[in-house]
């Protein structure tokens, strides 16, 4: 079984979910399965890097207190290989700024945890949208 491109799925866009919290993950991904999307998964900076080089997201959604370091390190693999993705970033972290300063760029969004789901959605929706 090969790993699953962008092209595969032209209906759909793909996005990886990059959350440590087991329970958050498992729930944003079947959030995102029921309104349309096509999620996968990573729970760590080296994941979340992983899943960058096997697949291309149109979007990222990025925890950024990963159990193996800053999200941010993500944040700029992508903005460093100028990567056409998308990244929102959510955070429970009261100084999430200082968490990203040295980024290699900005993320196009941050969501405060807990996170507005209906918002995530609709940034998504307008955002995130899969090549035909």
């Amino acid at each position: 079984m090969r790993a699953q491109t962008r092209s595969d799925s032209p209906c759909k866009a793909h996005i990886l979910v990059v959350e440590d919290d087991k329970s958050s993950r498992l729930a944003l991904m079947a959030l995102l399965r029921m309104t349309g999307f096509d999620p996968f998964p990573a729970a760590s900076v080296s994941e979340g890097i992983a899943c960058l080089t096997e697949h291309m997201p149109h979007c990222l959604i990025l925890d950024l207190m990963l159990p193996d370091g800053n999200g941010s390190t993500i944040l700029s693999y992508i903005r460093e290989r100028s990567l056409p993705i998308r990244v929102a970033v959510t955070t429970g972290a009261i100084e999430w700024e200082k968490m990203l300063q040295g980024s290699a760029g900005p993320p196009d969004v941050v969501f405060p945890k807990p996170v507005d789901f209906q918002r995530l959605i609709d940034w998504l929706t307008s955002h995130c949208h899969a090549q035909a």
